[in-house]
């Protein structure tokens, strides 16, 4: 009755752990036909009963061709893509269930090195069989996860070195628990608590490497918000910039009258060294309003003008070289956050110097690359995971995250240089 009844779990197990990475990977990768999402839990129980019942025949190869068929069905009936190719989401499908046959094939192949090595023989038949189920679903567990969801599955959430250590450590804690378990199914013993140990191990490995995976993507994407939250700042900034010099404007428009006026009556009076100090004043009054044409594109000029601005109330020499380039092919959002960021990392480390401090900016071109450098002098800069560490207690390095992602848009790539006491910044852009 003990030996029949663990069959039965064993292959409801087999059954159980096919059917939730299957349907995990078509809910990832496809989106669903139907919005009930009770008619998915429906199709994915009934799934699991239907296999365990042919699986209940042992036939391999009946088994497989069952997998197959009632893949090839769900994948077409139940899910769609926007540029919808029935065939290809078939294909797709049909050759995961294919990959994971060759994973438990080589968690077999596996559990058949582990009894040669530690020379355990005479295995009872249906603890063997036990075992082959196990080690090859926490193969196949361990294989999906770690590969063949990252390649076959399409995603822009990238696998952090985190997470393939959790992977690395479960895996072979899950070997070593089950290998030590085996030890007691020597000489044809029976023992069942311990095939049922094994079993939860399995099941445990499922979740825990899903959590792991579902806690990887969830922090990317915490990252992402807070990239989004940090561009959004300085857009806003920008925004109230931009705001108080259009009210400077007005008031000078308001008094534009009185001031021509009184340059008038100082003309008409024969004062005109005092007119021309007067017009002197007022071009200086307005300069700061009128951005510098450093290109022909009018969002780079303003913000030029303005971290100018910035960077000499602080005390900061500035050096602007721009050869005759194009960068009307960059979207605004993108100026500001290239060089928005750039720029406000520059001063943040050049206003903490004693003595002279100094920012230079080059833009020109190379073939058809747009060639950016920005050099500051600054203290010494420390680094983690190839970037400067921001002093910035939150948000700290979101800011260059926020740069590398616009300048992906146009193929280009950031290099950052710390040579002596100054910081280099080089990118270059695919017009």
């Amino acid at each position: 009755m003990n030996t029949v009844l663990l069959v039965l779990l064993c292959n409801a197990l087999s059954c159980f752990i096919i059917s939730t990475i299957l349907f995990q990977f078509m809910n990832g990768k496809y989106k669903k036909s139907s919005r009930n999402r009770y008619v998915y839990i429906v199709i994915e129980t009934g799934t699991v009963i239907f296999t365990f019942c042919i699986n209940m025949l042992n036939n391999s190869m009946l088994n497989l061709a069952v997998w197959g068929v009632l893949t090839g069905i769900i994948a077409y009936v139940l899910y769609y893509e926007d540029m919808d190719k029935p065939l290809r989401r078939i294909i797709e499908c049909e050759a995961l269930v294919f990959c994971m046959s060759v994973c438990e094939s080589l968690g077999v192949i596996l559990l058949q090195c582990i009894l040669q090595v530690i020379d355990i023989k005479n295995v009872n038949e249906t603890m063997l069989y036990c075992l082959e189920v196990t080690f090859s679903k926490v193969i196949l567990i361990f294989l999906y996860y770690t590969f063949i969801n990252r390649y076959v599955k399409k995603s822009d959430v990238p696998y952090s070195k985190t997470r393939y250590i959790m992977y690395g450590i479960i895996l072979i804690y899950s070997l070593i628990n089950m290998s030590v378990i085996v030890e007691n199914f020597k000489n044809g013993e029976e023992n069942y608590l311990c095939a049922v140990n094994m079993g939860c191990i399995v099941l445990a490995d499922l979740y825990l490497l899903y959590f792991v995976k579902m806690a990887d993507e969830k922090n990317y994407y915490e990252k992402q918000l807070i990239a989004l939250e940090q561009q959004a700042k300085v857009q806003y900034e920008y925004y109230l910039t931009q705001t108080e010099k259009y009210d400077q404007t007005v008031q000078i428009l308001h008094d534009v009258n009185k001031h021509i006026k009184a340059i008038e009556g100082l003309y008409s009076a024969e004062k005109e060294q005092s007119a021309g100090e007067y017009a002197a004043k007022i071009r200086e009054l307005l300069k700061p309003l009128i951005p510098v044409r450093y290109t022909e594109n009018p969002i780079l000029n303003i913000l030029l003008t303005d971290k100018e601005a910035v960077m000499r109330e602080k005390g900061i020499s500035v050096t602007i070289k721009v050869d005759n380039v194009n960068l009307n092919f960059i979207e605004p959002i993108d100026i500001t956050t290239i060089f928005g960021n750039l720029l406000d990392n520059a001063i943040e480390a050049t206003e903490k110097l004693k003595g002279d401090k100094y920012i230079c900016i080059k833009i020109g071109a190379y073939h058809k690359m747009i060639v950016v450098s920005i050099e500051n002098n600054c203290n010494e800069v420390k680094w983690k995971n190839g970037l400067p560490v921001s002093n910035k207690e939150k948000g700290g390095g979101i800011g260059l995250m926020n740069v590398q992602s616009s300048i992906k848009k146009y193929d280009g790539n950031l290099t950052l240089k710390y040579i002596g006491n100054k910081f280099i910044a080089e990118l270059f852009l695919n017009s």
